[in-house]
């Protein structure tokens, strides 16, 4: 069986196969932001950090165990994990809760899954890309 998403590393772009790989995003950093944030704005970060300007949002990282470190405090899942929609769909609902998930990039990863046209050289990606009504992502 052929699996409907590839993780490909940020630091190297290659190909990271089961169990050689994590996705995972730095908590403290997010943290971090939203404090900044909320000492800034006061509002519920989940409606308008990503609005705010100077706001930057926590970058998710795929990477190799073997391309460098992760941060120190990771949330992280094993590539193996995310490699259907459906096991992306599952993460999603998963971390919905997470309050550091306002502070990060996790809807743009998503978002560049869903049209890797979108310059996407790395991350969660589909292995054949589909538009959404199953023909091929491009041009027409």
């Amino acid at each position: 069986m052929i699996d409907d998403l590839v993780a490909v590393c940020d630091v190297c772009l290659g190909e990271v196969s089961d169990g050689d790989g994590v996705l995972e995003v730095d908590t403290a950093k997010a943290d971090r932001a939203l404090r900044v944030w909320r000492a800034r704005a006061g509002a519920d970060p989940r409606a308008l950090f990503h609005l705010t300007p100077g706001a930057r949002p926590v970058k998710w990282a795929v990477r190799h165990h073997g391309c460098g470190t992760g941060p120190v405090f990771a949330y992280t899942n094993t590539v193996e994990r995310v490699r259907s929609w459906t096991g992306l769909l599952e993460w999603n609902v998963h971390l919905a809760d997470k309050p550091f998930l306002a502070a990060t990039d996790w809807f743009d990863l998503l978002d560049r899954a869903l049209h890797p046209r979108r310059a996407a050289v790395s991350g969660i990606l589909p292995r054949i890309p589909r538009d959404l009504s199953g023909g091929p992502v491009g041009d027409t």
